[in-house]
């Protein structure tokens, strides 16, 4: 674990992961800490700092598990959104008809 002045400093590499998974993973956590996200030298660097009371360890786990799990989250949207959008517009061809 890395701590700075400033958090707990959790580094990714750059391209491993989709961006808005580091969104997603922050917004999941902000009961627990403030996410600050920024580009630096090939990596996507976020600064956890924790609300009080948090394990300093734990929460970095938990971050890095969020980021992981928001990640296939992100990738299973992509994979299926035909099917989704088939799926919906079926559903909704039918809506003010006789079926």
């Amino acid at each position: 674990m890395n701590i700075a002045g400033d958090g707990i400093v959790v580094d990714f590499a750059e391209g491993i992961y989709a961006p808005d998974a580091f969104k997603r993973a922050a917004y999941a956590l902000m009961a627990r800490a403030t996410v600050h996200i920024e580009p630096k030298d090939g990596l996507i660097r976020c600064v956890l700092k924790p609300a009080a009371g948090q394990d300093p360890v734990t929460l970095e786990a938990d971050f890095r598990r969020e980021v992981l799990d928001q990640d296939l989250r992100i990738s299973t949207e992509r994979d299926t959104e035909g099917v989704r959008n088939l799926i919906l517009g079926l559903a909704f061809s039918r809506v003010g008809g006789d079926g």
